[in-house]
């Protein structure tokens, strides 16, 4: 039972990357990788027919004492984006990371939560958002650099939809 359960989670974990990283597939649901023109919000996760996209022009740095570091980010929620509505609600997320131990939180009314850098789907959709908040302000990857085996969707592709994000002129 537990190599089925390893198997299956192996093969969500896959898949959820390919949505991720590919940016627009999932099933038959379409994913933009930009959710305006400008290339300002950026895909970084995507469940059950929701996706996110974090404004990659709204990190602000709250904390900077190495070797940590508290981050805060515009994300646009898009509950229906998997059927195809676009209409986003937007939430300000706040991250504190520790480089020494390798350990993201999300702070939620002061509180520190511990996000692991893997598992499923349904557990880590937030984590992208402060693992690309990190790599915007800091050009580093946070959980990445170390995890990529771990977690498939810590790879090039969804760094690179932030690399690739070229301004459109007005």
């Amino acid at each position: 039972m537990k190599k089925f359960f390893a198997l299956v989670s192996f093969v969500a974990l896959i898949l959820s990357a390919e949505v991720v990283n590919a940016g627009y597939l999932d099933g038959n649901a379409v994913y933009p990788k930009y959710l305006d023109a400008q290339k300002v919000y950026v895909l970084c996760g995507v469940h059950a027919g929701t996706a996110w996209y974090v404004n990659r022009k709204s990190v602000d740095v709250t904390l900077f004492d190495p070797p940590r570091f508290q981050l805060a980010v515009e994300v646009a929620v898009v509950p229906r984006a998997g059927d195809g509505d676009l209409t986003a609600e937007y939430t300000r997320n706040e991250y504190f990371y520790d480089w020494t131990q390798r350990k993201m939180y999300a702070v939620k009314s002061g509180e520190k939560i511990f996000i692991p850098p893997y598992g499923t789907t349904a557990e880590l959709p937030s984590s992208y958002d402060g693992e690309l908040a990190f790599f915007i302000a800091y050009g580093k990857k946070f959980y990445g650099e170390l995890y990529a085996d771990k977690n498939s969707a810590f790879n090039k592709d969804l760094y690179g939809n932030i690399e690739h994000a070229v301004l459109i002129p007005n």
